[in-house]
């Protein structure tokens, strides 16, 4: 896993994978257009904006933080993956009062909530995709169901694991970059 800040990369050290469902909602986006509506609304509204920075801030830096600790058992990682999905809900309401959000993600939203998953936008908004975090407790069956919901509206599902070893990705086949400078 990687941490992107201010043009900066840096490797998150994580010994536990996180299970994702992402989810294409196929709805294209204009991000110069959603960037420039939450700069308006900073604009329009500047103490209430700069709080909700700084809380979504905060989110990620906690993130960046459990997503390093070590689980070693079930009940640890349990423990881990609520305090994530707690992290992303809060993350999930901030984006929405920076109008980021849209109706296909709004419906993502609620298929996975009606089976107590956390769901989240990723990238601008505005369409695009959703990550939902996958308990490593949850039945595949229950995942099915949810996989067959969202695809009966027309979106893509893809079934993740980030974290952990991670991705390599090598260039020439002589180096290989896995958050360490090679």
């Amino acid at each position: 896993m990687i941490k992107f800040k201010k043009g900066e990369l840096t490797n998150l050290k994580s010994s536990n994978p996180v299970k994702m469902l992402i989810t294409d909602t196929r709805v294209g986006r204009n991000t110069k257009a959603l960037v420039a509506g939450v700069s308006e609304r900073a604009s329009r509204h500047s103490d209430a904006m700069a709080s909700v920075f700084k809380a979504v801030n905060s989110i990620s830096e906690e993130v960046s933080s459990i997503v390093e600790l070590a689980a070693n058992d079930e009940i640890a990682i349990t423990s881990k993956e609520e305090k994530l999905a707690e992290l992303m809900e809060m993350n999930q309401g901030l984006l929405q009062c920076m109008g980021v959000s849209h109706s296909s993600i709004e419906t993502v939203l609620r298929t996975t909530l009606k089976f107590n998953l956390v769901s989240k936008l990723t990238g601008a908004g505005g369409g695009g995709c959703v990550l939902t975090l996958i308990p490593t407790m949850l039945s595949n069956l229950v995942l099915e169901k949810v996989i067959a919901e969202l695809e009966s509206h027309s979106f893509r599902c893809f079934k993740v694991e980030v974290g952990g070893q991670g991705l390599q990705v090598c260039q020439g086949g002589f180096s290989c970059f896995n958050g360490d400078v090679v």
